[in-house]
């Protein structure tokens, strides 16, 4: 299909009319354009986020390997489940991912302080994999690892979306506070 489009635009720019030439070198030049910038923008924001994407590829293989552990300690598991549950929450993350990076390029384009908003995203998406991973890697061990308090501040961060929720400094104000005054 691209070689006849090719071979078609060449011939038409050698053997036609002037109006004929003309718009088989646009089209000849506006269509690896369009495809170049496209390529240059996936380039640039894998080059700037391809951490986070590294990461949270981890988070999602972290949490597949716990969700399966867990499954097979309880004898639940069920690989269609798996295979359905797996593909339900890469492609939330997927789509959740481009949402809110439209988000972050809108505000950024309107000069607005992009920068909380951005990573308290980042943050949101990659817990939704990570914690679960920590949820069943606690039932896995009955409550050992990790402590409870470590996960509290990350149900705390997921109802408020305060990055200082997730200040680990006053972890043992808040354990006490937990273990002493029940709300």
């Amino acid at each position: 299909m691209i070689k006849q489009f090719i071979i078609k635009n060449l011939l038409s720019i050698h053997s036609s009319g002037i109006g004929g030439k003309m718009w088989s070198s646009f089209q000849l030049a506006v269509v690896p354009a369009v495809g170049m910038t496209i390529s240059e923008r996936l380039t640039g924001w894998y080059l700037e986020s391809y951490i986070f994407i590294f990461m949270l590829g981890v988070a999602i293989i972290a949490d597949l390997v716990a969700g399966v552990w867990k499954h097979m300690k309880f004898n639940t598991f069920s690989p269609k489940n798996m295979i359905i549950g797996f593909c339900q929450k890469v492609g939330l993350i997927i789509l959740v991912y481009f949402l809110t990076e439209a988000f972050i390029q809108i505000i950024a384009d309107a000069e607005l302080d992009s920068i909380y908003f951005k990573v308290a995203t980042k943050i949101m998406i990659f817990i939704y994999p990570a914690g679960n991973a920590l949820v069943n890697i606690g039932i896995i061990t009955n409550g050992k690892f990790p402590p409870l308090a470590f996960l509290k501040k990350f149900e705390k961060f997921n109802k408020t979306l305060d990055i200082n929720d997730l200040n680990l400094k006053n972890i043992t104000n808040e354990t006490d506070n937990i273990s002493n005054n029940p709300e």
